[in-house]
């Protein structure tokens, strides 16, 4: 995700806005957040299964279309199963 650096405390604050809609996502396990650069972040959802994550994607274009407003360039999806974690 590109993000308008300038605004980060408004986008955090919008993230933990969505909290609650974010947690009634079914067979979401987690999601994380990483900044990893100025303006720059990625974004790790686990889910119980690929079926939980393919039914979610509605639910997380919606959200992710209310964050928009401080994105910098579109955010690229991508996913995959989980190949290693401790």
């Amino acid at each position: 995700i590109s993000f308008d650096a300038s605004r980060k405390d408004e986008f955090m604050a919008y993230a933990d806005s969505m909290r609650s809609e974010m947690k009634q996502i079914t067979g979401v396990q987690s999601i994380h957040l990483i900044e990893t650069g100025e303006g720059e972040a990625t974004g790790v959802a686990i889910y119980d299964s690929k079926t939980s994550a393919d039914e979610a994607l509605p639910q997380i274009q919606k959200i992710m279309g209310g964050m928009a407003q401080f994105f910098t360039a579109p955010p690229e999806l991508k996913l995959g199963p989980v190949q290693w974690s401790m």
